[in-house]
């Protein structure tokens, strides 16, 4: 690879640490009154009082004071912290209070209920939780409690937010009191361990930790920086959490980089995210294409409000990618944001206005004042599917490396399996990207369809059950169940969703709708014919 992206950082950067609380750090000496970050415009609804800007000093001031407070806890450098808090300003400074405190962060989806949380305990065995007291109608602190309770591992329980559950900790407070800015600066210790993980899903396995390295993760922000040309003057309208690779390469290293305000948004609301678009003054945002057509169809785009300058499509799901929206006169830089396989994701210009960028074979080099930078090489690899399409390989400095006999570890010339299929098309340059049926791509997570299946087969009204999906421009994957009721049983979709919400199961696992079937159809291995089953509807 020509140029590593820590090259690549330096391009925008004086000398210093490359780590993203440095950064932090710098920045806040660098721009002390600038605005770093600002929350969604709908937060009293959400039961979190104001919404929150801080400048560069305030929020490097919080993540002392955060770091600090970590620190007496008695969490020592290398040890993990499970965080699972929405996309708010608690979120960064958390992430990089973490760090400073040599941490690291197993980032946890909003989504996720007491079997997820479990079974990620049980494969990062974190010392603390950290949550909100109550979010979207659920009490989200005392369920962490209630899984603290039951893991040795787990020594504390922490969150934001009013009215938290006897023993812990309120970190609003640590905050307001800040006592790392009035007592001292916390040095962070050099890394030994990753920074972050997160999760994904392989088949047959529901849930697969992905180590992530503190260079990695900047990797990924210096490509989208240097792919749109990100500069301290953009306001960055990031949609997505860190928990997954849309949310990493839109959000928080984008923003460290680029030195830019990070406005965050969440959860997904239209009225309330056209205004945040218009008040924030955000120069760039991405979002599934369908919604982005919406929005150029009431107005918004056009709108003498709008100063968006880079517009970008999110593919929802591997290889469903969209024309961009009509625009009229003037529009912004449009491009496209792929998520591959959880592991990271490819930021493409798109070449023109009407198609959708697609996926290069080999090195995506990214060309900025006649230096060419490459992130991610792409390779097709020898396993094959039911249609002869290979499996997508990944290697570069933003590819997480799994380990050794894993589900996403390195192989002899370093490259790692993504979950997904593709197959050369055109010139045999670009790559047409195509799903593992045994996957599903449903809101930014990905599923293991045989976790589905036996979720589903559980119920106790049903012989025998199986997922299937359908393609949802927006969602990715819409998920339907198609189930055997026993002789007499009467069918009911709310019943089977009272009994997963009974199991702690989280809702993006809920099937939209049942298919009565005679039989699942099976091959001779007893794997499900999920296009046999789509057959039928």
């Amino acid at each position: 690879m020509s140029t590593l992206p820590a090259e690549a950082i330096q391009r925008t950067e004086e000398s210093g640490p490359l780590t993203a609380e440095g950064l932090l750090r710098r920045r806040a000496r660098q721009r002390p009154g600038a605005t770093a970050l600002s929350d969604p415009p709908n937060l009293p609804a959400l039961g979190f009082g104001r919404p929150k800007s801080l400048t560069y000093r305030e929020a490097d001031d919080a993540v002392d004071a955060l770091a600090s407070f970590f620190i007496e806890l008695g969490l020592e450098p290398g040890d993990r912290i499970a965080v699972q808090l929405p996309n708010l300003v608690l979120q960064p400074l958390t992430l990089l209070a973490a760090w400073r405190a040599g941490l690291t962060v197993a980032a946890l989806p909003m989504l996720w209920r007491g079997m997820e949380i479990g079974q990620a305990c049980e494969a990062v065995e974190p010392k603390a939780l950290i949550g909100v007291s109550r979010f979207g109608g659920e009490n989200h602190a005392e369920k962490l409690c209630a899984i603290a309770s039951t893991r040795i591992s787990v020594r504390f329980v922490l969150g934001f937010g009013p009215d938290l559950p006897d023993g812990v900790v309120c970190l609003d407070e640590v905050i307001e009191a800040g006592r790392a800015a009035s007592e001292r600066l916390v040095e962070a210790p050099m890394r030994v361990t990753p920074a972050m993980v997160t999760f994904t899903a392989r088949a047959g396995a529901p849930v697969v930790p992905v180590f992530r390295r503190e260079d990695e993760l900047l990797a990924q922000g210096a490509l989208t920086v240097l792919a749109l040309s990100l500069d301290s003057s953009d306001v960055i309208l990031n949609p997505y959490p860190c928990t997954g690779p849309a949310g990493l390469s839109l959000g928080l290293m984008p923003w460290l980089i680029s030195g830019a305000t990070l406005a965050q948004h969440h959860p997904f609301d239209y009225l309330d995210f056209v205004q945040q678009l218009l008040t924030s003054g955000a120069t760039v945002t991405a979002l599934p294409a369908p919604i982005l057509a919406e929005l150029a169809k009431d107005g918004v785009l056009q709108g003498p409000d709008c100063r968006l300058r880079r517009l970008g499509a999110v593919w929802s799901m591997p290889g469903l990618a969209f024309p961009a929206p009509p625009f009229y006169g003037a529009a912004p830089l449009l491009f496209d944001l792929c998520p591959l396989g959880d592991l990271a994701s490819v930021v493409l210009r798109r070449e023109t206005r009407a198609n959708p960028a697609s996926l290069p074979l080999g090195r995506v080099r990214l060309e900025e004042d006649g230096d060419s930078a490459v992130f991610v090489e792409t390779k097709l690899g020898t396993r094959r599917d039911g249609a002869g399409d290979s499996e997508l390989l990944l290697r570069g400095p933003v590819v997480p490396r799994g380990p050794a006999g894993g589900p996403i570890a390195v192989d002899r010339e370093g490259f790692v399996a993504t979950g997904l299929y593709a197959a050369p098309e055109g010139d045999g340059r670009r790559l047409r990207l195509k799903r593992d049926v045994e996957l599903l791509h449903h809101g930014g997570f990905t599923v293991a369809a045989s976790e589905l299946d036996q979720l589903y087969q559980s119920f106790t009204g049903f012989l025998d059950a199986a997922c299937f999906v359908l393609p949802d421009p927006i969602v990715g994957d819409r998920i339907f169940a198609a189930v055997m009721p026993r002789p007499n049983e009467p069918i009911s979709l709310e019943a089977l969703h009272k009994f997963l919400k009974e199991r702690e199961v989280a809702s993006y696992k809920f099937p939209d709708k049942l298919l009565v079937v005679r039989q699942i159809p099976r091959d001779a291995g007893g794997r499900v014919l999920r296009e046999q089953i789509l057959k039928q509807v």
